[in-house]
């Protein structure tokens, strides 16, 4: 028995069609594409006749692949993977895809229409001259249209550029998300342990959507995710930002690396932290069981009372927990303590009288790397 293929594809996104705007139709060569008449009929009306039909038929075939074919080309959004789908509502709204779509189609109805009320109006005619005449007004009603109907083709045209340009989860490979609150150091551990260079800044929400960095171990590619931050808060209030972390979480088979600060210089108290992670924490089992979580308590280095009690928490929830503090001087240092093993390496930062050097223990990282990502080190 042949294997069925699942109706849900992922990628969607990055096979978006490109829609040509009405000044690109515009210019094309169809427009000006002779059509050559058929010696085969003898009779000069009947022969012109037959030409207007064929010249009508052959710019709705290539208005039809320009418009209705690229509508068709956009893949219905429960079609979707789970998670582009809740990108592509969020980006642009709940609806707004569809109805661009369907807008588009619209655009090539009324070219359709337009085209065969003309050449039912061609097989009226009587003259040869009237006959070629039909032919000229159809193309240019049907230029009309395209020019009317420029805001709607530029609307298409800008939604599937947006929706092609979003970062690309590849959702056949690993991923690890790293979530939390606004600055709690989410940023730092994905530049300091992938390939993703996001922005880090002292203020919250630092990351303003999805971030997606690569390593490579062993020949296996590896994401990591760095996720804009949440506020433990009723979900019906959080932004579209918020809603595209919970959505890699809960959509994706992500493992997820929770990141506390304890030091309260985030700006979000420990407390709502916690919170928040068992709130996140129970949305993700209900909907992904087998899911894979580890707690991250950051910025262990610098004082706070909460240190204590979070860390046994954490403890007491699983045994999964990772603790790593920051330092900053001339060179910038990332110590993690994975149990009571720490592992160092550092990247330079530019100071005061010349560049900088990079400087870091290749072996250290990969330890680390992997036991972030659940592969067992040797």
């Amino acid at each position: 028995m042949a294997k069925r293929v699942s109706a849900v594809a992922h990628g969607a996104l990055q096979r978006l069609p490109y829609v040509r705007t009405a000044s690109e139709i515009q210019e094309m060569k169809f427009w000006r594409a002779p059509v050559r008449e058929s010696n085969r009929i003898v009779d000069p009306i009947k022969r012109a006749k037959n030409h207007t039909s064929r010249l009508i038929n052959m710019q709705l075939g290539k208005l039809s692949s320009i418009t209705r074919q690229a509508s068709l080309d956009f893949p219905a959004l429960r079609r979707m993977h789970a998670f582009e789908r809740e990108v592509v509502v969020l980006t642009l709204g709940q609806g707004t895809y569809e109805k661009h779509i369907q807008k588009l189609r619209k655009v090539y109805a009324m070219l359709h229409n337009t085209g065969k009320q003309y050449e039912r109006e061609c097989q009226e005619l009587r003259t040869k001259q009237e006959a070629v005449d039909c032919g000229l007004r159809c193309v240019e009603e049907l230029r009309k249209i395209v020019d009317v109907n420029a805001g709607t083709l530029r609307e298409a045209a800008n939604m599937a550029k947006v929706l092609r340009g979003l970062p690309h989860v590849d959702l056949d490979k690993p991923i690890f998300a790293f979530v939390g609150a606004p600055n709690v150091g989410k940023s730092s551990l994905v530049r300091a342990l992938s390939t993703a260079s996001p922005e880090v800044a002292n203020y919250p929400f630092t990351t303003r959507g999805i971030t997606m960095g690569h390593i490579f171990e062993e020949g296996i590619s590896y994401q990591i995710a760095d996720t804009p931050g949440l506020i433990f808060r009723p979900d019906e209030t959080r932004n579209a930002i918020e809603k595209l972390a919970i959505a890699m979480m809960e959509k994706t088979q992500s493992s997820i690396g929770f990141v506390f600060d304890p030091t309260g210089s985030s700006g979000t108290p420990t407390a709502d932290q916690i919170l928040l992670r068992d709130e996140l924490r129970h949305r993700v089992t209900a909907a992904r069981p087998e899911h894979k979580w580890i707690d991250i308590i950051s910025k262990i280095d610098q004082p706070s009372h909460d240190l204590a009690s979070l860390k046994d928490r954490c403890v007491q929830d699983g045994p999964h927990t990772f603790s790593f503090r920051l330092e900053f001087s001339f060179f910038f240092h990332t110590l993690i303590q994975v149990g009571s093993v720490f592992f160092c390496f550092s990247a330079d930062k530019r100071g005061p009288g010349g560049a900088g050097r990079r400087n870091s223990s290749s072996f250290d990282r990969v330890r680390v790397r992997r036991r972030l990502l659940g592969v067992e080190v040797t």
